[in-house]
């Protein structure tokens, strides 16, 4: 696991511990490197540190059609995720994913962002299409993917919002916050992942719901 302050990074992996200065590159592929060290590792916990801060627009670019808007997270209920096809827990999540957008495919009010992540630095969005295209083909999935090509959003997220594993998703509610987080896999996250998502839209079609405060949403790191 990766705990960052403003001026560096300390690294945690099999027992050993470093502290080093990281520019992004780098810093990129420690995350890759940590995350295949301890593949699906995470536990629950009661809380997770970015529960209740909101997210902003955020510079991604979709691998299907470089002319479409990056997407908005105000008025729309979003599972955000960071994944890799180099993998092995990721692999094993995103066909839950998958099939929970598919069931929500008519429900204009949700959205599924899966970010596809290289093993680290600025990523070539033409490659990184056509790598993920190959992935997602094989595995019979059919989900939008989009790209971090500078790296800044998994940056951003990692210094604040505490990501520090793959996979990492984040369910952002209609306000533009997030109300819960999980970190690595396991294999009932998929119903748990619905069961939030399916509250935040009853609260979205509520408008009395929705303007009382957010009820405390399952989370895991």
């Amino acid at each position: 696991m990766i705990r960052s302050s403003a001026a560096a990074f300390r690294v945690h992996a099999h027992g050993h511990s470093s502290t080093a200065c990281l520019p992004l590159p780098q810093l990129l592929c420690v995350l890759a490197l940590v995350a295949a060290c301890c593949p699906g590792c995470g536990g629950s916990s009661p809380g997770h540190p970015a529960v209740g801060r909101s997210v902003g627009d955020l510079p991604l670019v979709s691998l299907a059609d470089r002319s479409r808007p990056a997407p908005t997270f105000t008025g729309r209920v979003t599972l955000l995720n960071f994944f890799g096809t180099w993998c092995l827990p990721c692999r094993r999540e995103l066909p839950g994913l998958a099939r929970l957008a598919e069931r929500l495919r008519s429900e204009p009010a949700f959205q599924l962002v899966a970010i596809s992540c290289g093993t680290g630095g600025p990523e070539d969005p033409d490659k990184l299409a056509a790598i993920t295209a190959e992935f997602l083909a094989e595995q019979r999935l059919s989900i939008d993917a989009w790209a971090d090509p500078t790296g800044r959003t998994r940056l951003l997220f990692h210094s604040a919002y505490a990501f520090d594993s793959f996979p990492s998703t984040y369910l952002i509610g209609p306000d533009g916050r997030i109300r819960a987080a999980w970190s690595g896999y396991r294999q009932r996250d998929e119903a748990d992942m619905a069961s939030a998502v399916v509250a935040a839209l009853k609260e979205l079609a509520s408008p009395a719901a929705a303007a009382a405060p957010p009820p405390a949403a399952p989370t895991r790191r």
